[in-house]
């Protein structure tokens, strides 16, 4: 009898692995896709969805954002002797064996965090996908981590952040990641006897106490590697935002091993991704990686060129700091909406920064200009999300706006859209151009569309405004295509007009 029950069992089991395929097989990982080399990760594809998202938002938060004081790089600078930060800290905290950065955890409270409002919140600014702040280059991880002991899970807010904001945008339909900027951990404190830092029971947050000119070790990579597998396999992030950090251990001390560690990380998670059955982003930051093996990612920053790859530029609403800090003030919805289309004409997606308050809530300021940039998109989203780049991103003049809080950037600090600027993008065979003054003339010229240089061959159909049902009276000359506004101004900030081709559109 046993048997022939173990005959039967055969039987069927056989029966059932020709229909359905080997249980063990499907039970198990599929074989690795990808390996952590070029000819490997060029493999990669960028999904559909991050093609046509173009923005999203991230956050700073972390016990940095209790003393709020300048910047969220106040960890590091707090330890060195006569900064400016190390100063207000002794002068409002006391000395730095008493009072370290340790110290601010239990006051990171996240008393009021509510995922499930954020998510609805960036869902309302027209944002596509989400970055959890997971770590910052502090070491204190917002999750409940294993491999880093100083978290958020058993001290502080003591919950997982990072999980529930990831499920409370799943839930209403945003793809979903984390942000990360831990890689710069093997140099981020200054350690002294005289420090807190120099006690080993804080090494799980400060890392091992080193001297300052000490040379970043195999074992730093080897724990970089550890903590990016453990957010990969706790929450199959849809999208992870890698800070430069990571790498400048080999840029500065050409220590191979740190690129090394992208590469395999990179590599373990498209595979995982592909375990998982779903499209992934990664980005990164400095060059480290080819932009074909992922995307490139440059901080406020933008291209003056329409790249052929996928790249990302992230920003902030903050002037002063990425996290919060107090009595900051804030760029316009105007520069955030000319930044953005900026960088959607010329390729890019735009990840947008916001910073919590130490209990879990943000700004008015904020909340304002999230709600200012999603209802322009309302209106004019059509040009803006599953659109492609034209033969040219756009045309005319810039206008310096800023260059005192951005004294890194290349020419003159930050820059906003002059009266003549026009930038392109298109759908099929409609051209989408986006002006960002409504002249008092009622006339506006796109130089870059004549009757030498058509939108097409076949010429336009018509030309409509997003958010106006009025027809728009155009005329192409030689020296350009004039428009004649409707003779009441339609919405603000910046105003998109929809030109219908007769047939394709030229692309040269």
């Amino acid at each position: 009898m046993k048997t022939k029950t173990f005959i039967l069992t055969i039987t069927i089991c056989s029966m059932m692995m020709l229909t359905f395929g080997c249980a063990a097989t499907s039970q198990g990982p599929p074989p690795e896709v990808f390996k952590p080399t070029h000819d490997s990760l060029i493999q990669y594809g960028v999904p559909e969805w991050y093609e046509d998202a173009k923005f999203g938002i991230y956050m700073h938060w972390g016990p940095f954002s209790v003393p709020a004081f300048q910047t969220e790089w106040y960890p590091t600078r707090m330890y060195q002797e006569g900064n400016e930060i190390n100063l207000h800290h002794i002068e409002n905290w006391g000395s730095l064996d008493k009072f370290g950065y340790k110290d601010f955890i239990p006051m990171l409270t996240a008393e009021k965090w509510d995922p499930d409002y954020f998510a609805a919140l960036f869902k309302e600014a027209g944002a596509q996908y989400v970055a959890a702040p997971a770590v910052h280059h502090d070491g204190f991880a917002m999750w409940d981590s294993k491999v880093i002991p100083f978290n958020a899970g058993v001290m502080g807010p003591k919950r997982d952040t990072v999980g529930e904001l990831i499920a409370a945008a799943r839930k209403i339909g945003l793809k979903a990641g984390l942000a990360t900027h831990y890689g710069r951990h093997w140099k981020y404190y200054t350690f002294r006897p005289e420090y807190d830092t120099w006690d080993r029971k804080y090494e799980g947050l400060y890392g091992r106490r080193r001297a300052d000119d000490d040379v970043p070790l195999p074992e730093d990579a080897e724990h970089w590697k550890d903590v990016m597998r453990e957010v990969i396999d706790n929450y199959q992030p849809d999208y992870i935002f890698v800070d430069g950090g990571v790498i400048d251990a080999s840029l500065k001390f050409g220590k191979p091993y740190f690129t090394d560690a992208m590469y395999e990380i990179v590599a373990y998670y498209y595979n995982r991704s592909r375990q998982w059955e779903k499209d992934i982003v990664i980005t990164y930051k400095r060059e480290v990686m080819d932009p074909h093996e992922a995307v490139e990612d440059f901080e406020r920053s933008g291209i003056d060129y329409v790249r052929q790859t996928k790249w990302q530029s992230d920003d902030k609403l903050t002037k002063t700091g990425w996290c919060y800090v107090k009595d900051t003030e804030f760029w316009s919805v105007d520069y955030i909406i000319g930044n953005l289309m900026d960088i959607v004409s010329k390729n890019g997606n735009l990840l947008l920064s916001i910073g919590p308050k130490p209990d879990g809530t943000i700004r008015p300021e904020e909340v304002v200009r999230l709600k200012a940039i999603g209802k322009w998109l309302r209106t004019n989203g059509e040009a803006v999300y599953a659109t492609k780049p034209w033969r040219t991103f756009g045309e005319g003049t810039s206008v310096s706006i800023d260059s005192a809080h951005n004294p890194k950037a290349k020419k003159a600090g930050k820059t906003t859209m002059g009266p003549d600027s026009v930038r392109f993008t298109r759908k099929d065979n409609v051209l989408y151009a986006t002006i960002f003054n409504w002249p008092d003339s009622g006339r506006f010229t796109i130089k870059s569309i004549t009757s030498d240089n058509p939108v097409s061959e076949a010429g336009i159909k018509e030309i409509t405004m997003l958010g106006s049902n009025e027809k728009i009276g155009h005329r192409l000359t030689g020296k350009g295509l004039i428009l004649r506004l409707p003779k009441q101004k339609q919405g603000e900030h910046a105003y998109v007009f929809k030109i219908q081709a007769k047939g394709e559109l030229a692309m040269e």
